[in-house]
Order: C-alpha cells, then sequence, then structure tokens
C-alpha cells in the first residue's frame, strides 16, 4: 500500500525569514561588498540575490558568453583565466571568500571562471543590482573598490612575470595567500593550496617540473614544510617577503 505524506505549504513569512538570514548569519559578510549595508537594509539586499553552490571544476561562466550576473564568493575558491588564440590557458588570478567578480565590456565576460572545490556564491542579477545600488551609494562606493581588485590581480601577474626569477615567483605566491586569508581574517599558517600545481605552473609563467622544483627548493632551505599535498606552513615568513623584494 502506498502512503502519502502531506506536504505542508511553505509560507511567504519563512521564505523571507530564511533569506534574510542567509545574509545575516554569513561569515565572510564583514569581508564583502555588502559590509557597507546596514541590518536595517539586509532585507532588501538578500532580496536581489541567489545562492548557488557549484562542486569542484564546474564553470561558473565562459570568456565571451553573454554576461548577465555578477557574483560574490561565500565559500570556496575561483581560477579566473583567459584562452589565448592559440588554444592555450592564461591563468589571471585565484578569488577567495569575500571577492566580487564578473567583470564585462560589450556585455560579454572578460574572462571565464571556475571553481575550486565545492564553492558557494551569491549571484546578483546585473539589472536588480544596478537599480539597487541607485539608491544606496554607500554600497557602489564599496562594489568599486571590490571590482578594482581583479584589475588588480591582473597586474599582480604581470609584476610577478616580468620581474622576478622561478624561485622568487613561488615564494611570492605563497606569500600572496597567506596575505589573502589575513584579509579576510583566517588563519594566514600553514597555507592552503586547493589548486592544482599544474595551474600555479600556469598562473606563475612556470613549466609543472619548475613548480615542483621550486617547492622542494624552498623546502630544504628551510623557509616551508609541505604537510601535504594542498597545505604548506610558512617557516620563516621574513625570509620568504625579502625573496619577493
Amino acid at each position: 500500500m502506498i502512503r502519502f505524506t502531506q506536504i505542508m505549504p511553505v509560507s511567504l513569512h519563512t521564505i523571507n525569514r530564511e533569506m534574510h538570514e542567509r545574509c545575516a548569519l554569513c561569515r565572510i559578510r564583514s569581508y564583502s561588498f555588502c559590509r557597507a549595508l546596514g541590518e536595517g537594509k539586509l532585507k532588501g539586499f538578500t532580496s536581489i540575490s541567489a545562492e548557488k553552490i557549484y562542486t569542484d571544476k564546474q564553470n561558473i561562466f565562459l570568456q565571451n558568453e553573454n554576461s548577465d550576473s555578477l557574483y560574490n564568493i561565500t565559500e570556496g575558491n575561483i581560477k579566473i583565466y583567459q584562452l589565448l588564440s592559440d588554444g592555450r590557458i592564461q591563468i589571471i588570478g585565484f578569488l577567495y571568500p569575500g571577492d566580487f567578480f564578473g567583470s564585462y565590456s560589450k556585455k560579454k565576460y572578460n574572462y571565464s571562471a571556475e571553481s575550486i572545490g565545492k564553492t558557494k556564491v551569491c549571484i546578483f542579477k546585473k539589472d536588480l543590482l544596478d537599480a539597487y545600488l541607485e539608491k544606496n551609494m554607500e554600497l557602489a562606493k564599496e562594489l568599486l573598490n571590490m571590482t578594482s581588485h581583479e584589475l588588480m590581480l591582473a597586474q599582480d601577474r604581470i609584476g610577478v612575470l616580468g620581474k622576478l626569477n622561478a624561485n622568487e615567483r613561488m615564494a611570492k605566491f605563497v606569500i600572496n595567500i597567506s596575505q589573502q586569508r589575513s584579509r579576510i581574517g583566517w588563519q594566514d599558517n600553514p597555507v592552503s593550496l586547493p589548486m592544482t600545481r599544474q595551474d600555479i605552473a600556469d598562473y606563475l609563467g612556470l613549466t609543472l617540473e619548475t613548480v615542483s622544483r621550486e617547492i622542494t627548493k624552498l623546502k630544504t632551505s628551510k623557509l616551508i614544510k609541505v604537510l601535504n599535498s594542498k597545505q604548506i606552513y610558512l617557516l620563516d615568513k621574513a625570509r620568504l617577503l625579502s625573496l619577493c623584494h
């Protein structure tokens, strides 16, 4: 005999409460652009966004796709990259919780974005966000500061490739990740490397073999300790920093 279980309807009040709690309980809100909003505006702000979870190596969007949404990371990491005319991939950088992304020109995304591990984002439809920003200038100013981070990533990568040798590039890479974690109030040592070694190599403009060799050099120089394939401990931050300058 088949038994049917009655499904109780979800009230609009319950939905609104859960939407409000999503922002109110967000662990990285104080590091995101929405920190400019007071508690009284959270309900309205939450109503213009949606939450989505991505599994490892899922595309959030692709380069040259129509750009209709913007994104803010609340959990996990994102790899942003461009596909070059010869088919090679150029990694622009790695994004972390609190980072806002999705820049575009001529209504097309400037790059592709891919999740690293389980990743959670808030998604904003551009037209809804634009309308909200017109009424909340404090949020618009904060968002401007956050979007400039994407440009900083590209500029930082150019600086790394243009001035530093392989050993210095690797040192700067781990220091940058440590500083990024510190920026959002997380433990900055040991450093988590959720991306693949190949991704690191592509970002730094090195071969996979060179990345492995430089990690070994930093290890034998007592600058780092490799805990596992995804974590390293910085034994001497001062010396690592000195390598980057």
